[in-house]
């Protein structure tokens, strides 16, 4: 139950990568084949009284300029927005789901309200975000959480949250854990 994947890149160095995979590109000629690829199918089996996590939380590719800023993921749109001296680069950014059933009368959702990053390998401050919860019931619409009782049955658990990110953030991948717990009734 962890943040994976998120990246701080300097801008030098993704301007310049994308200058030479550009050049490179338009010098080379490309033969017509035909390719194939492979995907991954995925399920996930729920037993009464149980929580399984079907996604990290993932802010995504990030370019740290010389103010500060911050990117927020959206727990219940799953939409990534950043502020400040943050630009994002490319998809990638995604709010954490879990999903869990169980309860004869109530369930009571609570867990972390913040997670600190760190950089693989150190030789970086960590950065830290804040997080939001939010949830569907079987029988409906997305909803925030905090502390909150909700009724028993099948239910998907989002988290999100804002990352803030320091000025010249140094590149690497940043990763922390976090954890969701539900009390079922």
């Amino acid at each position: 139950m962890g943040i994976q994947g998120t990246r701080i890149f300097d801008r030098a160095r993704y301007i310049l990568s994308v200058a030479v995979l550009a050049a490179t590109g338009a010098m080379s000629p490309v033969p017509a084949a035909a390719a194939n690829g492979n995907a991954i199918a995925n399920a996930a089996v729920v037993r009464p009284n149980t929580l399984i996590k079907t996604d990290d939380l993932d802010f995504g590719t990030l370019v740290s300029g010389p103010t500060g800023g911050t990117v927020t993921v959206n727990p219940v749109t799953n939409a990534r927005t950043t502020g400040g001296g943050v630009t994002p680069v490319g998809g990638g950014a995604h709010r954490a789901a879990f999903v869990g059933t169980g309860g004869r009368l109530l369930i009571f959702v609570s867990g972390s309200t913040s997670v600190t990053l760190t950089r693989a390998g150190g030789g970086a401050a960590p950065m830290t975000a804040s997080l939001v919860r939010a949830a569907t019931t079987s029988g409906g619409g997305v909803a925030l959480l905090g502390a909150t009782l909700l009724p028993s049955g099948v239910q998907t658990y989002y988290i999100g949250g804002t990352l803030t990110v320091p000025a010249n953030q140094p590149p690497g991948d940043y990763s922390g854990t976090f954890t969701l717990t539900v009390n079922y009734l």
